[in-house]
């Protein structure tokens, strides 16, 4: 074999090294990542959850909802059914979240005085306990209303879901 080849495969092996180095750096620390930083932001001090995760969560929910229902093969009826339970938790998860943040800024408000009013925290929790229980009180009403609608094998799907999802968490 000439050097000259030799030199050519030689510099294609090393090329495709630094090719396969490289994108494993990349891909461990992201395109714009720091690779001497470690973990992005938005690990450092928090665990692995985001401060406010309500929208990702909602969004989650709302898609899996939506995916389940489809499988379902619903009915106009049932449809307008379940649009009512959609609607009213897309209304619960976007005031939720606002009201969430609302509730903690007080909390600390209220934390960094030198002496925080204790009653009025306790108080201002209840009463959000309170619209909680009735949002679900609201919403299981919706539900049942939901399950009675469906057919025999729908119902039969949901219940093998349900089933199937406790025997999960069982073991």
């Amino acid at each position: 074999m000439k050097t000259r080849n030799k030199i050519f495969i030689g510099s294609g092996v090393v090329l495709l090294i630094m090719l396969i180095a490289g994108y494993g750096m990349v891909s461990a620390s992201g395109p714009w990542g720091d690779p001497g930083r470690g973990f992005s932001p938005r690990f450092h001090e928090r665990g692995f959850h985001s401060k406010f995760p309500n929208k990702d969560i909602s969004d989650f929910i709302l898609w899996r909802m939506d995916k389940k229902a489809e499988d379902l093969n619903l009915t106009e009826a049932q449809k307008a059914k379940y649009e009512e339970i959609k609607e009213n938790m897309k209304t619960q998860f976007s005031e939720g979240m606002g009201d969430r943040q609302r509730l903690m800024e007080q909390f600390h408000e209220e934390m960094d005085k030198e002496n925080p009013d204790v009653r009025y925290m306790v108080q201002t929790i209840k009463a959000k306990l309170n619209e909680m229980s009735g949002f679900a009180n609201k919403n299981l009403d919706l539900l049942v209303d939901f399950y009675e609608s469906l057919d025999s094998t729908q119902k039969r799907m949901i219940m093998d879901e349900i089933r199937d999802r406790m025997e999960y968490h069982q073991s």
